[in-house]
């Protein structure tokens, strides 16, 4: 297995991800929660998601360790705990995309959405609680895995832009049940009609986001945490709590027109490097070349 691993590090750990998030998923996909196979009530999707995020950042410490050994492991462990960075970061991740989504509501609404916001401070008290509960909880986790373990190994070979696409993709795959069960990607259960929408929600908008998530972690020195935060603000800026409560005109979907002109401006900034150095994914390429053997 571990020269398995040491060959293919992405092949094990996403063996390793897919067949724990098919075994945690499978319970409400088949109750009455999803298709409806077994009789059985459950309390609420939230608890197998939160296994889903502890058994991806397992997937990506077991396959390190298999792969790279205690050197690996520490440095997965230093790029997932790396919280000593300039303040600035913080406020910056959290906001980002909370922020992209407001100004989208404004440029559609006017600034009414503003004004509430000023003038609700509730909401943006329960934003922050449940940007760092999610953070905390999920966000983090399910980082260390797509972001810590997996464009890091991605983007030496295919590039910042590429890897970003092909990240979203394999992480589209883990969310793909939560389609088929009800309260898994919107509140109650998804129209059979609608299921090519959310696919299209799952595969290609979120492509947007992951290219500002792969800009700050590359701009931060690989900080998985700033990258979880954000990760959160993006729970924030497309949950029921914040634009439909913000702007009721404005359809929520429209946010992510907004996520794709921050893309694009972090794109033309960074000359489409998002942060990536040439010398990292040497480096990079070295290291497993010579584990490899």
């Amino acid at each position: 297995m571990r020269s398995i691993a040491q060959r293919h590090p992405m092949a094990v750990f996403l063996a390793i991800a897919y067949i724990a998030s098919a075994a945690i998923f499978a319970l409400p996909l088949l109750a009455t929660t999803g298709l409806g196979i077994i009789d059985l009530e459950l309390p609420g999707i939230a608890p197998f998601v939160l296994l889903s995020a502890f058994s991806l950042a397992g997937a990506a410490f077991i396959t390190t360790a298999l792969a790279e050994g205690r050197d690996g492991v520490r440095g997965l462990r230093r790029r997932v705990f790396h919280f000593r960075l300039s303040p600035v970061w913080y406020p910056i991740a959290l906001v980002l995309l909370p922020g992209a989504a407001l100004l989208t509501a404004v440029a559609l609404s006017g600034f009414e959405p503003v004004v509430k916001l000023v003038t609700s401070p509730d909401v943006v008290i329960g934003a922050v609680i449940g940007a760092i509960v999610a953070f905390a909880l999920v966000n983090w986790w399910e980082e260390a895995a797509w972001t810590g373990f997996a464009l890091e190994r991605l983007q030496p070979r295919l590039g910042p832009i590429g890897a970003s696409v092909v990240t979203t993709w394999l992480q589209a795959l883990i969310h793909l049940p939560l389609v088929f069960i009800a309260g898994g990607v919107t509140e109650g259960r998804v129209a059979p009609e609608q299921v090519p929408f959310y696919l299209v929600a799952l595969f290609v908008l979120p492509i947007s986001v992951r290219l500002v998530l792969t800009w700050l972690y590359n701009s931060t020195g690989r900080s998985v945490p700033i990258v979880g935060l954000a990760h959160a603000g993006l729970g924030v800026a497309a949950g029921i709590g914040f634009i439909p409560v913000l702007a009721p005109t404005v359809d929520p979907v429209w946010v992510y027109a907004g996520f794709a002109i921050l893309a694009a401006t972090v794109l033309v900034g960074t000359r489409g490097r998002l942060g990536f150095k040439t010398s990292e994914s040497v480096a990079r390429t070295r290291t497993e070349t010579a584990l490899a053997s």
